[in-house]
């Protein structure tokens, strides 16, 4: 075994070692230190546009109506994913008892716990590829990272795709790993065809892209490919469309091409060839990204990255590239682009980082090393003043358990600049994770559920509730079309244009519109043409996530249903 192999096997570590830390205590930590970074907000953050609204309504609507094979999201047919997550968030919420009429947090279950199967699996492959320690602080980095925490909190697929990903990468590096003469029991290439099938289910083909791309880049690297022999495609291909077709034939008879047309044509193909809804961004985006997304551990990597060139013979650190660069590279290609679109990759990156500080080849550290590791402490000491600063600007308000968390997050951080100019990074990172936790707390926790300005379906529901004539009013939004809309208001919720909510207010029964300032004049030219004179009972103002714009909205009723409004 080369120098390098046998570095990156033992792990050494000096002073910091883990001896002694056995693999089911690490996964212990690993959980402690995922829920940690990711219940905070968990329970209370209001429901977010766009994509967390849109599939927790349509996953919603699957409840209340029992057609569990075509989603859709008002009145509409909404095929821009598999059925695979609609699935599962419907059976979380009726796993919790509270359907149909579930809080949002019940919805975010399948992410929740997705994310953290991720995480272990992480450490798992890991495990296969590095040395335990290596293993731990690579799952840790990935469990502190700001986008998993994201994810995790959204009821949408990524987090789901993400575990599926790692599962199957498991499995690779689990044939790659192998010796010549070791026999691989069915299990793993079942688990491996599984995990191609249910990533088909979240997200189409992005999990089998992953593992094509990462079983190319090894045979054009290597030159071999008798490791591939246990994945048996005789019996897993079967295996995987025992998964996938019963669900493409139901929808197929229920809905004709269209679901095909859709997510194919347009949804997938469509962010290939062009940025869609307003996500293009140049090749490079995705790199630059990296750098807030995956903090606190995107410092660490980079500062891997020669220690991860030198030793690329190993076979390890091959996988690793192989599961990284050719995926990466055909995201940075596509037209369209969201954070999260390489999240698929940072297992593979965070393992690099954390098998490049458990090999002790990083100590000392270089002085632009120590310059990376203290931006990274410092960004955090001005992320915790920007929150309150935004929080008390936003809002008005300066909560004290706000201050408090700031401020321990300055001293950790503090701590973790000093570490990072005058100590190793095995001494250093320990303090930034700490930091993560603690400003995990003060942005989702604290801050986030307070700012009422992004939260605008909620201000819209609370406003007709204190000052609609009734206690259950017809309800018309017009130039605010988010689905969050429907989720907290109802999924009887209907919109329309200006013109449109004042011949909704002409209707019979109590009714009330939403209307904001840009839908403002065809409301009021309606009205005259149809002489009539809606009161106004609220405003609302807030800031739409879905589109970025500020807008106020006009809560108004007819007058013979109006009450005064405040």
């Amino acid at each position: 075994m080369s120098d390098a192999a046998g570095s990156l096997r033992s792990g050494r570590l000096g002073a910091t070692s883990l001896a002694g830390l056995g693999e089911r205590h690490a996964r212990l930590l690993l959980v402690l230190l995922f829920f940690a970074c990711v219940l905070p907000g968990f329970f209370t953050l209001p429901v977010i546009d766009r994509d967390e609204a849109r599939f927790a309504q349509a996953s919603r609507q699957m409840v209340e109506s029992g057609d569990y094979v075509a989603p859709r999201l008002g009145d509409e047919y909404r095929f821009k994913k598999p059925i695979g997550i609609y699935w599962l968030q419907t059976a979380a919420v009726k796993l919790t008892g509270l359907a149909p009429e579930a809080p949002i947090w019940a919805y975010r279950l399948p992410s929740l716990f997705a994310a953290l199967i991720a995480v272990l699996v992480t450490h798992a492959v890991g495990l296969r590829l590095f040395s335990p320690r290596a293993a731990f602080f690579g799952a840790a980095l990935l469990a502190a990272s700001l986008i998993l925490g994201a994810e995790a909190r959204l009821a949408k697929t990524d987090a789901t795709l993400l575990a599926f990903a790692v599962t199957g990468q498991l499995v690779l590096a689990r044939l790659h790993s192998a010796r010549a003469d070791e026999k691989v029991p069915l299990g793993w290439t079942l688990l491996f065809w599984g995990a191609m099938g249910g990533g088909i289910l979240i997200k189409g083909p992005i999990v089998p892209m992953l593992a094509g791309f990462t079983v190319l880049g090894l045979l054009a690297w290597e030159r071999r490919g008798a490791w591939l022999k246990p994945l048996r495609p005789m019996i897993g291909v079967p295996f995987l469309l025992l998964i996938v077709l019963p669900w493409l034939i139901a929808i197929w008879l229920n809905t004709g091409m269209a679901f095909f047309h859709e997510a194919v044509g347009n949804d997938l193909l469509g962010k290939v060839a062009t940025g869609q809804e307003s996500h293009g961004a140049p090749p490079g985006a995705h790199l630059l990204a990296f750098f807030v997304i995956f903090w606190p551990g995107a410092a660490l990597a980079a500062i891997a990255a020669p220690w991860v060139w030198s030793s690329r013979s190993v076979p390890a650190v091959r996988f690793a590239l192989c599961w990284i660069v050719p995926f990466w590279i055909a995201f940075e290609l596509f037209a369209t682009k969201l954070p999260h679109y390489t999240l698929p990759t940072y297992p593979a990156i965070a393992l690099l980082a954390g098998a490049a500080l458990a090999s002790g080849r990083l100590t000392p550290p270089a002085g632009w090393a120590r310059l990376l590791a203290l931006a990274a402490a410092v960004g955090g000491i001005l992320a915790g003043i920007g929150l309150v600063v935004v929080l008390h600007r936003l809002s008005g308000l300066l909560p004290a358990e706000a201050l408090g968390l700031v401020a321990l997050a300055t001293v950790i951080g503090g701590f973790a600049a000093y570490r990072a100019l005058s100590a190793t990074l095995e001494a250093t990172y320990p303090l930034l994770i700490a930091q993560a936790v603690v400003l995990y707390g003060l942005g989702f926790g604290v801050a986030a559920p307070r700012l009422e300005a992004l939260w605008v379906s909620p201000q819209v529901a609370r406003s007709i509730a204190a000052h609609a004539p009734c206690p259950d009013p017809q309800v018309l939004v017009s130039g605010f079309t988010e689905a969050s809309t429907l989720f907290v208001l109802g999924t009887d919720t209907r919109h329309g244009t200006g013109a449109e909510a004042a011949d909704f207010l002409a209707g019979p029964g109590c009714r009330v519109v939403a209307v904001t300032d840009r839908q403002r004049a065809a409301f009021e030219a309606r009205e005259r043409e149809l002489g009539q004179q809606a009161a106004l009972i609220d405003t609302v103002s807030g800031f739409n996530l879905g589109n970025g714009r500020w807008m106020t909205l006009q809560i108004l009723a007819t007058p013979a249903n109006a009450t005064k409004g405040s």
